[in-house]
Parts: C-alpha cells; structure tokens; sequence
C-alpha cells in the first residue's frame, strides 16, 4: 500500500512555478488514487492547494479527477477573473457551474445545473435569486440554503452525471482553521454523504501566512502591489473581503466598509430583502441578518467614512470555506484533537472514497430536494 509522504510544515516551499512541472508523485498527499472533486472556492487557499495537486500529478489530472468552481451570481468579478487566470495559466480545465430551478421535474442530475463559462456566468445574482424565490425566504446565518442548494449539493449533481457513486471531495482548509476542519471530520463521520472530506493543507501544516506569501511574495497589500508577484497574478482581494460580495456572514463592519469602498454593491441585496418582504407581507420585513436591514447597512454607510484600520476587519466566514460560521464560542481543538485530525485525514487519503449505503442509492432519486424549514 502506498503511504503519503511525512506531515511538513510548508514554510520552506518557494513560491512560484519553475518553468516545468515535477514528476508526478504518487506519495504527496496532494495526489488523487481515485475519483475526486476539488472544490475550487475562487479564493486564494483553494487555488493553492489546485496548484499543488497539480505538481503532484506532474501538471496533468487523471480523467477522475474533477476541478469545479461554483458561480452563485454574488462573486466579486475580481473571483470569477482570478478563476479563469488559474485554468489558462495552469492548462488546467476547471468546470465553471450554476444552479438551475429545475427541481420540481428534475428526474437526472445535471438537470440541476448547467455548466458555463467567464463569458456566460451570472454576474447580477440570477442563479440566487432564483433560489430564494423558488424557496420563498430568505436564508440566514441558520440556515444557510444558498450555499447547501447553489454550491455542495449542486457540485454532488455533477459528480452524479459523471457516473460517480462515491467521491472523495478535497477542500481547501488549512491547519491553522482547526475547528472547521474538525467539522468537516465528524461530518464524514455521520455518514450520511456520498463523500468523504479530505483536507490536505491541514495534512501538510499550510497556513494563511505560507497562502499569501505563495501569491503575494513581498507585498503586503493587494491593491497596492509594490514587488513582483511570484505567480505573475493574484485574486487581488483583500482578507476581509471574500468572494461573495455581500456575504451575511461578514458582519456589519464589513459590510458597511464594503458599500463604501463600492457604492451600490448592496442593492442587490436589499433588493432581494424588499422582494421577499412583499411575498410574506411581512409587517417587520424580511432580512438575511435579524438586526438590520441591507438597506439600512447601505443609508449609514453612505454617512460615515471609510474604516482606516482595514486590518482589524476579518469576516466571520463565507463560501470560501464551504459557508464557514461563526465558531468563535466553540473550543479550539487541542493539540492532542488536533494529532487524531491529521491522522484520521491519513487515513482517508489511503483510503478513498466511502461506500456506498443503501441510504446513498436513493438520496438522488428524492423528487425535490427543497425542504420546508424556514
């Protein structure tokens, strides 16, 4: 049985590409021994780890190995540009997907979704909106349906239409995010997936500061580039920002900040509050975050400045982590929790995708997957 390479701390790897790629590696644990999905968020972590798969494999994926990126319509153009630059700088094909509302007489998997490209992608929120109205509210930091419906379950309707039963599905973690890779753990633990979580930063100990030296080099500020970028482009977002534009998760600093650096950026947002609203008749209005309106957010960022301390402003979380939440109550996993996580992801890295339950032959025959919570 082939095992992976030992557990490195990865603050010596140089940035940047040499020209060629390494011979493939079969030991990495970057390296793909069966079907998988690489969850490719647009954000800079996860274009990391794509780029160390691909110097695993010697530049080239096998045939099932899938890289997909999935456009809810809300990400920055900066996210949907840095998408493109990775597949064509890289020769790597990269699978651009939107949800479609197509549930109610959807009877195969790709039914649910389309595949697109940079040139067709939603840039307005069509695929989202529609989503909210095929729901008929709104989600929120509980139940976070634009992300479950537009992202994880949409990517799972296309591993389907492959013909793939099982999959192991990499995700774009890194060791210094303990609690979310420990979520993605006991979620592989319940069973109730066609596919098990693999986390090969964590593995391999990157963490943020080894991220953004890889794509930054020198520079300290992406806005502001001063020294070469050892990639030759980068996402050109700052940390506080994140993909999804308005993100509900980001938090009211954020968001303010936000419609002040982009006047306008949250109309789309208190749009789909007003519309929502109007549906339910509801006296108090319908809102992504109880405390405030998007509205709201948009008045009382057009009357203050902008915040000069940009690097106090860090969002609680957003799809860029497959929807993180707001964990900052829950215990920090101990290095003793943390030794059993790299050891357990050892494991899956050996032995691939789950098999397959009587309970995952009929998930996909389900006539709609919408429930009625909310």
């Amino acid at each position: 049985m082939i095992r992976p390479s030992p557990t490195l701390i990865e603050d010596t790897d140089v940035p940047g590409l040499t020209g060629y790629w390494p011979t493939p590696d079969p030991t990495s644990p970057y390296f793909c021994h069966g079907p998988t999905l690489i969850s490719f968020s647009g954000g800079r972590t996860s274009a990391y780890m794509l780029w160390k798969v691909l110097c695993a494999h010697g530049g080239s994926l096998p045939p099932y190995v899938f890289v997909v990126f999935c456009n809810t319509g809300k990400e920055r153009i900066e996210t949907l540009r840095f998408v493109y630059d990775c597949g064509v700088r890289w020769g790597v094909h990269i699978w651009w997907l939107e949800w479609r509302d197509r549930a109610s007489n959807a009877v195969k998997p790709d039914d649910r979704f389309e595949v697109v490209g940079f040139n067709q992608a939603a840039r307005n929120g069509e695929p989202f909106l529609a989503l909210i109205r095929r729901k008929g509210y709104l989600p929120n930091a509980v139940t976070r349906f634009c992300t479950a419906e537009l992202k994880i379950d949409t990517m799972k309707q296309f591993m389907m239409s492959m013909g793939f039963e099982t999959w192991t599905n990499m995700v774009g973690l890194r060791a210094d995010e303990r609690k979310r890779v420990m979520k993605q753990v006991l979620r592989n633990q319940s069973g109730k997936e066609r596919w098990n979580s693999y986390c090969p930063l964590a593995l391999c100990g990157v963490v943020e500061r080894i991220v953004w030296r890889f794509w930054l080099g020198r520079n300290n500020d992406p806005r502001k580039i001063e020294y070469y970028l050892p990639q030759g482009f980068d996402l050109g977002l700052r940390r506080y920002e994140g993909n999804c534009d308005g993100c509900f998760l980001k938090g009211y600093d954020i968001l303010c900040q936000s419609e002040r650096e982009q006047p306008g950026v949250l109309g789309w947002w208190a749009e789909a509050e007003a519309e929502v609203t109007l549906l339910k008749a509801k006296a108090s209005g319908a809102r992504f975050v109880t405390e405030y309106s998007y509205a709201q957010l948009g008045d009382i960022a057009s009357r203050t400045p902008l915040i000069a301390d940009l690097d106090s402003l860090r969002p609680v979380g957003d799809c860029t982590s497959a929807c993180a939440v707001d964990d900052s109550d829950e215990p920090e996993p101990d290095d003793q929790a943390m030794a059993w996580l790299l050891s357990y992801m050892e494991r899956l890295w050996r032995e691939g995708p789950p098999k397959l339950t009587a309970a995952m032959k009929q998930d996909y025959a389900i006539a709609d997957l919408f429930g009625d919570e909310g």
